[in-house]
């Protein structure tokens, strides 16, 4: 499998989260959404910061030339991928509107999964 295929389809779930966190909060801003007090706002922060700190580490593991640390930083991605799909689960539990967006990113997180999968094994 293609390496930069986990960069692009990460690419996509930072851009999916963004639209889901945008409709879900009514269009506000990451800082706005921080600084609030609303949960909805809290969990769909969440989201978009866990899935805008997935892409550096995609980038950190394909540049790491030590064969042991870039096994080492492939393998930490999962933490990344759980950590939205988790962000995901608390979003639901709020039953607001535009779950069916978050099951949408949950779909997309499930095939991430898979591709990181691969290409921990493609190591």
């Amino acid at each position: 499998m293609n390496q930069s295929v986990i960069y692009q389809k990460s690419l996509d779930i930072f851009k999916l989260s963004r639209h889901v966190a945008t409709y879900i909060t009514g269009d506000k801003d990451v800082l706005s959404m921080h600084r609030s007090g609303n949960k909805s706002d809290n969990y769909a922060d969440n989201l978009v910061m866990n899935a805008y700190r997935l892409v550096p580490k995609i980038v950190e593991a394909e540049c790491e030339e030590n064969p042991t640390l870039r096994i080492k930083y492939a393998k930490a991605i999962r933490v990344f991928i759980d950590r939205i799909y988790n962000d995901c689960l608390q979003l639901k539990s709020l039953k607001i509107d535009g779950t069916d967006f978050v099951e949408l990113l949950q779909t997309e997180l499930k095939k991430l999964h898979r591709i990181h999968r691969h290409y921990v094994k493609s190591m």
